[in-house]
């Protein structure tokens, strides 16, 4: 029994039809994948909010440490403190924990957005960490943030915390210490912004 082969037009349309259907497969499969990609490289942005922390008793707990190590006590600084904040609400709404985060610029550009000219400035800085007395652990564990508290050269301090519902390490803390310029020229440039940050218990 024979087969009998199809038309010249049959054929055609045929392959025509079987062309569209695949340029038509490649072109959603390409749209697809442009969506992942574009997605994937998007910037997250969680909900971010700034928690208060107990200023006075951060200080008590720095400067009583300093003072077993023979250095001087530290105050409290709203401007550092301001500085701090806005630090560690960043970290949280990009669920990072770095001192430069992009579209905010390096620490040094932080403290003159900040409008604080300092002589010497560091800062420590962490994810994770559920109390005050956690973040000063881990920063006393860890000998460069520890380096920075002991600093004998800093005066004053600014302390921040912000929680990012469904981040990765939930809390993000800023520690920013500094001593303040006071001379008839501007400050030194390129303050250190510090050890890189503690990731802790997440």
């Amino acid at each position: 029994m024979s087969i009998p082969a199809p038309s010249p037009r049959k054929f055609s349309t045929a392959l025509r039809f079987l062309v569209a259907s695949l340029f038509l497969a490649l072109t959603a499969t390409t749209t697809v994948s442009a969506l992942e990609f574009g997605s994937f490289f998007k910037r997250k942005q969680l909900e971010a909010h700034e928690i208060s922390v107990n200023a006075d008793e951060a200080v008590r707990i720095l400067s009583a440490y300093r003072g077993k190590h023979g250095l001087g006590p530290v105050v409290l600084d709203a401007k550092l403190s301001r500085i701090a904040a806005s630090h560690a609400v960043k970290m949280a709404a990009t669920d990072k924990v770095a001192h430069v985060l992009r579209g905010e610029g390096s620490f040094s550009r932080r403290l003159r957005d900040g409008d604080y000219d300092a002589a010497v400035a560091s800062e420590n800085i962490g994810g994770g960490y559920d109390s005050l007395a956690e973040a000063f652990e881990g920063w006393r564990k860890s000998p460069e943030h520890n380096k920075n508290m002991l600093r004998p050269d800093v005066t004053v301090m600014g302390i921040a915390r912000a929680d990012s519902k469904g981040s990765k390490y939930g809390t993000y803390w800023s520690l920013v210490l500094a001593r303040p310029y006071v001379g008839p020229q501007g400050p030194p440039a390129g303050p250190s912004a510090g050890p890189p940050g503690l990731i802790f218990g997440r």
